[in-house]
Order: structure tokens, then sequence, then C-alpha cells
């Protein structure tokens, strides 16, 4: 079994900002949404083993956060 085009991200939105003419904090007209990305393009070909590496790498990256996975699956012939 093979996985290809491995792909893990996390979105971050900002909806608040310290001001600091006013000196506290206030909700910010347009969210600032931001993407970290974990892993890019990778392709793995030993199995389950190494997609749960790279699943156990981009959570410690970012232990709190909802990670986002999408890639492709096939069987080798």
């Amino acid at each position: 079994m093979s996985n290809e085009n491995i792909r893990m991200w996390t979105v971050h939105t900002k909806t608040h900002g310290y001001d600091i003419k006013t000196q506290k904090h206030k909700e910010l007209k347009k969210p600032i949404v931001t993407e970290k990305v974990h892993v890019s393009n990778e392709d793995t070909y030993g199995g389950l083993g190494e997609l749960y590496d790279l699943m156990k790498f981009a959570i410690s990256r970012d232990p709190y956060n909802r990670i986002n996975v999408s890639f492709n699956i096939y069987e080798e012939h």
C-alpha cells in the first residue's frame, strides 16, 4: 500500500488584537487566517508505519490544534 501527495497543516484564525494607542484588546474588523504547513507533498511506500510517523511529527509541531490531513492511497501491484 502506498500513500502519495501527503499534506498536513493547521489553520489559525486571529479575531482579536491589541491596540497600542488605546492600550486595549479589541475585535478585528477582518479575521486574520494563517495556515501552518507541517508536511507538504510527501510520499510513503512502507505502509501505515511511515504515515503514522508523519502524523506524529505534525502533532509534535502544533500539539494543541486540529491537524488537517489529505493524501491519495493506492495498492501496488
